[in-house]
């Protein structure tokens, strides 16, 4: 499976508005306060109940098997509203068994403006500076590629638009409880077509997302495992999307620190630098005549 479709089996890109209306069915209950509800419209309610969290913390670990054989780990804090904002570390990236050096990184989002510091660019920051500074409004006249989607890639962790997609499925069952990280927690187990899931999110977020799963995949299924506390917000998330070939990827997020205040400043002024043109073009600048 194309590791693209790994990561999009993990989450979606988060911003789109879905009304919700409770899912009726024959599944496992569980209560709920005064209620019962059945797993499908436990799974509802969790991704209302998490919609409403502006600030929270992941862990996220990707693996994929395969031509997409590897591991990615990576945390962060987050916080949704009223405006995108993050504070994440890339902590580990390995192939075929082999961790990449340099590979590790950090990014600082807020105000627009991104904030990376990683190894493997640092040849490519101008004066030798630790952090590159890139404003995202502003990227894709200067280097040609749009930064936006990729921060709107890093919203995939949205625990809200996770737990959205997944209202899609049609076999969600209850398992058990365990405890996650010290939490109390449901666990619920269940599968969902590419398609099926799309179909939870609005048109803008649907063709946004649609793009990050390969041609062809829209009856594939992902299979997943959500664990809730007892205020129905998900603790633990893993998923696992099966493509042709024998080959197919897992991703695992861990929730915590739901509705905590954090801070994310910018690194010091003279650690940022701007990328440094004469670095990715190896010194080659073309000249410019006046005037042109």
């Amino acid at each position: 499976m194309k590791s693209r479709f790994v990561v999009a089996a993990g989450g979606t890109a988060m911003g789109s508005v879905l009304l919700l209306s409770a899912c009726s069915g024959s599944g496992t209950e569980t209560a709920t306060g005064n209620m019962k509800l059945t797993a499908a419209q436990a799974l509802v309610k969790s991704s209302e109940k998490t919609g409403q969290a502006d600030t929270f913390k992941a862990d996220l670990t990707v693996t994929g098997t395969g031509e997409g054989e590897g591991r990615i780990k990576a945390s962060g804090q987050f916080r949704l509203n009223p405006a995108l904002t993050f504070s994440a570390r890339l902590d580990e990236v390995a192939r075929g068994g082999q961790v990449v050096p340099g590979a590790k990184g950090q990014a600082i989002y807020t105000g627009d403006v991104l904030y990376a510091k990683v190894p493997m660019l640092a040849q490519f920051v101008s004066n030798g500076k630790p952090w590159l500074k890139v404003d995202v409004n502003q990227a894709g006249q200067q280097f040609g590629f749009d930064v936006k989607d990729l921060i709107a890639q890093v919203q995939k962790v949205n625990p809200a638009e996770q737990t959205k997609m997944f209202t899609g499925s049609k076999d969600v069952r209850k398992v058990g409880t365990e405890t996650i990280d010290g939490v109390e927690t449901t666990h619920y187990t269940g599968t969902v077509t590419v398609q099926d899931a799309l179909n939870r999110l609005d048109g803008q977020a649907r063709e946004k997302v649609r793009r990050w799963f390969p041609q062809g995949a829209a009856n594939e299924k992902i299979a997943f495992d959500l664990w809730t506390g007892k205020d129905q917000l998900p603790r633990k998330l893993v998923s696992k999307g099966d493509a042709a070939g024998g080959q197919d990827g897992t991703v695992t997020v861990v929730y915590s620190d739901y509705g905590k205040a954090f801070s994310v400043n910018p690194p010091p002024a003279d650690q940022v630098g701007e990328l440094s043109l004469s670095g990715l073009l190896g010194g080659n600048v073309p000249s410019q005549t006046p005037g042109n």
